[in-house]
């Protein structure tokens, strides 16, 4: 349809108004994209929004602000590295925002050797390493990062302060190494493949934190000489997994809630210290596997599949626990002897079940070293300790000195040592057993000795100055 000339004619005051609006919002756009300068060698105070695109390097003399509502637009591949310092002052409504531009990740905030840092009220996302930091002091508060491959990374000799900061859907909320010490501190670590990762040296203080449908809450790799103290771990599938440890990492006073495959798991030859924790739901409580052997002292472990599974040559001291309403109360296999007093078994369908390598009876007459480097060999295992294991085995699994539910008190009280205890699951249950590579031999499981047993309830079992609840933690 032709239209008439008055109805194709634009008005020229609209024309006007349409030509100013272009112009102006080209400028707002020009004025968004104006980038940040390739090098800060003095005080550079940013309110507006900036592109970080290339590599941009706050020198020794330089001092760069992003003040509240600031915001940076990086690209692909940007980086902004710190010799000098770095301020970021986010409030709670207007935070300072650091984002990627869409087109990929961008690589982050590096901090290197003498340089500074305060951040807080900083909202980063899509980096490869949201902040990374060596040999440098920073400290980030009333933050929030997200979607980046790293959060924070502590790569060498870094001094941080993490406080009342979230972390969520990272690869690795913080990578913590070589030497890299500080505070980590009211946290918030929520759906990132690990929360806090620790190794080659790493030691910051961990307390006083939420972790929560993380794949791992805590995974330290390798010694950590520090304690691990009044956190909340929540519905993640393991909440701490432990590599290689010593005695002196310690868990100490947490609350472990629904964590699907283990609270505490400890793998090949770590021996932490588990102490004064709450323990409730999911499939284990505490796991020992891979000739570790932590102790395990004044725990309450409550409605798991297995409260406590020792396996592979376990030799952990368990005193003073509670370990009641769970599938399993204690589950020992393949050589497993640990010391076993003062601990109280409640409620629990069996209250000790022995695996089908439980035998000293194939220790003493074969012997489990050719079947473990057997088995290490399969599996490409080069570890020298693998040859180190205990070589003589007690007869039976020492249980006695323990306090027990009223039902097994009573049987136990109606029978002699080493009967047949309802909810004990041994050598009588399974008399004998055949391993493969063994020619057929049959072997005798253990059995468990119990007598004597403690008639009364022991006064320094279960948690020690605490109620084990959530809302007795200073979280955020």
């Amino acid at each position: 349809m032709n239209l008439k000339r008055s109805e194709r004619m634009i008005n020229p005051s609209v024309t006007g108004l349409i030509v100013l609006g272009v112009v102006l919002l080209f400028n707002g756009y020009a004025a968004a994209r104006t980038a940040l300068p390739s090098a800060v060698k003095e005080r550079l105070v940013v309110t507006d929004t900036r592109l970080l695109s290339g590599g941009v390097t706050v020198l020794k003399e330089g001092v760069l602000v992003l003040e509240k509502g600031s915001r940076i637009v990086a690209g692909e591949g940007a980086t902004l590295t710190i010799l000098g310092t770095l301020e970021i002052r986010g409030v709670e409504g207007e935070p300072v925002t650091i984002a990627g531009d869409g087109g990929g990740k961008w690589k982050g905030i590096s901090f290197l050797s003498g340089s500074t840092g305060t951040i807080a009220g900083l909202d980063l996302s899509g980096a490869e390493a949201g902040v990374s930091i060596i040999a440098a002091k920073v400290s980030v508060s009333d933050s929030v990062i997200s979607r980046s491959e790293k959060g924070v990374h502590l790569v060498r000799e870094a001094s941080v302060r993490l406080h009342e900061t979230e972390f969520v859907e990272n690869g690795l909320g913080i990578a913590a190494e070589m030497k890299s010490t500080g505070t980590v501190t009211r946290c918030t670590f929520r759906k990132n493949e690990i929360g806090i990762g620790v190794a080659s040296g790493g030691r910051p203080v961990i307390s006083n934190n939420r972790f929560e449908e993380n794949r791992f809450g805590i995974q330290i790799m390798q010694r950590y000489p520090g304690t691990i103290r009044e956190n909340l771990f929540e519905k993640n599938d393991v909440a701490a997994r432990l590599y290689q440890n010593g005695p002196d990492t310690v868990l100490e006073k947490n609350v472990f809630l629904n964590n699907t495959n283990g609270a505490v798991v400890a793998l090949s030859y770590s021996s932490p210290t588990i102490i004064n924790n709450r323990i409730e739901g999911g499939r284990y409580g505490i796991m020992a596997n891979q000739f570790s052997s932590p102790a395990v002292k004044n725990n309450v472990l409550i409605g798991l599949d297995e409260g406590i599974h020792l396996n592979k040559k376990n030799s952990s001291t368990m005193t003073g626990n509670i370990l009641s309403d769970s599938d399993v109360g204690l589950f020992l296999d393949f050589s497993s002897y640990p010391v076993i007093r003062d601990n109280i078994f409640d409620g629990n369908r069996t209250n000790i079940k022995l695996g089908r390598f439980q035998s000293s009876h194939w220790e003493a007459s074969a012997g489990s070293k050719k079947f473990v480097m057997q088995t290490a060999a399969k599996l490409g295992s080069r570890n020298p300790k693998l040859a180190q294991g205990p070589e003589e085995f007690p007869e039976s699994v020492d249980a006695t000195g323990n306090a027990w539910d009223k039902a097994t008190a009573a049987q136990m009280a109606g029978t002699g040592d080493g009967a047949n205890i309802s909810t004990f699951y041994d050598g009588h249950d399974l008399p004998e057993v055949t391993y493969e590579g063994f020619d057929g031999q049959k072997y005798r499981l253990d059995k468990i000795l119990y007598k004597p047993w403690l008639e009364d309830t022991p006064p320094s079992a279960g948690l020690q100055g605490w109620k084990g609840r959530a809302d007795e933690l200073d979280l955020p």
